[in-house]
Parts: C-alpha cells; structure tokens; sequence
C-alpha cells in the first residue's frame, strides 16, 4: 500500500471510532499520531512536532484546569450560584447560563469552559424543572460567543502561533476585546428575546 492510501486507511479508523464513540477522543488523536509514525509516514520528530507548540500546551492546560474545578466540587457550587442568582425561570437561566459560559470562555479555551459548566446544569434544570436541551445550546453559543472576546479559543491561539511560526508578531490576550465583547453581548441579548423560541424542548 502506498503512503496516502495508508493515510487514508488509519484516518478512516479514527472516523470510525470517533463517530462510534468506540474510544475517547484523546485516546484515538494519541493512538492515530504513533500509527502514522511507526508506518514511516512521518519521522519521529514529526510525529512528536505538535507538542512543543504553545497551542497544544495551552490547550492541554485549558483541560487539566477544567478537570481540577470539576474535582474540587466548584462545579457543583457554581450551579448553585447560577440558581440563587437568576431563579428557576427558563429565560433568566438561559441568560445565566450563556453569560457564565462567556466569562469563563475569556479566561479559558471554550471547550474547557463547556465541560466545567457541563456537569452543574444538570442539577439545576433538575432542580428548576427546565428541560436540560434547552440550556445546553445557549451553554454552547454562550462559549463560542466569549471565546470570541479573547486569545484564548482554539483558532485564536492556533492562528497567533502560526504568525510566531513565521516570526510575526502573536496576537495579545485582548486583542479580540473589542470586536468580540460587543458580538458576545449582542449574540446573548438576541437568544433571550429570540433564539429561546427555537430552542429544542
């Protein structure tokens, strides 16, 4: 077999057990990565590159972060707080909730954002008798909004290592603030007032 169908071979497994959910998807990137080196389609340096990036190291940290919130039971006080302070009503938990999963997306990657935030929306649309499916989308855009606002969302920190890659200037951590915050507010003040009637129930 030739190198690309080989690529081609082992990208199709990773789908395959990703879309399955066969393996936890840091295991499969893992398991992907020493495949494609032990072939020989990449040399070990290659295969090993990604981790002397400062993308990748933020990234992994952003997630190590998360897990200690998670294990600390910040998480479980952080739903409570939500709860104490915007009610049990569906409108003001869903401005809650996007409003914390953007300012905890400013200061961390907003996938980590979402898994911390995760776990505590469960006990509180339990405890407000609100359907989870319609906190868990605005919990999403309300990330994706704030991770806008700040250098630290994926593609901002991918993009501004890319420029260091080819000695550019990096973007600063509040480089994104003034485009993204007004964006963020708007996209959450639209979901209130509007998007909530789409949401699915």
């Amino acid at each position: 077999m030739s190198q690309i169908e080989i690529t081609f071979l082992l990208l199709g497994i990773a789908t395959i057990l990703l879309i399955g959910n066969l393996l936890r998807p840091d295991i499969v990137a893992l398991l992907l990565m020493l495949s494609l080196g032990l072939s020989g389609i990449l040399t070990p340096q290659e295969a090993f590159s990604g981790f002397s990036r400062s993308a990748v190291i933020i990234m992994l940290s952003a997630f190590i972060l998360a897990e200690g919130l998670r294990r600390s039971g910040i998480t479980e006080r952080l739903g409570n707080f939500i709860l104490r302070l915007f009610g049990k009503g569906e409108t003001q938990l869903i401005f809650g909730v996007m409003a914390a999963g953007a300012l905890l997306s400013l200061f961390m990657n907003n996938i980590a954002a979402a898994s911390l935030l995760f776990p505590s929306l469960s006990g509180v649309a339990r405890r407000s008798k609100v359907s989870l499916s319609r906190l868990l989308m605005p919990l999403a855009f309300g990330t994706i909004l704030g991770g806008m606002a700040t250098l630290l969302t994926t593609t901002n920190i991918v993009v501004s290592g890319l420029l260091r890659d080819e000695n550019l200037k990096g973007f600063g951590l509040l480089d994104f603030l003034p485009i993204g915050f007004p964006l963020a507010l708007a996209g959450i003040i639209f979901m209130v007032f509007v998007g909530r009637m789409f949401l699915p129930g």
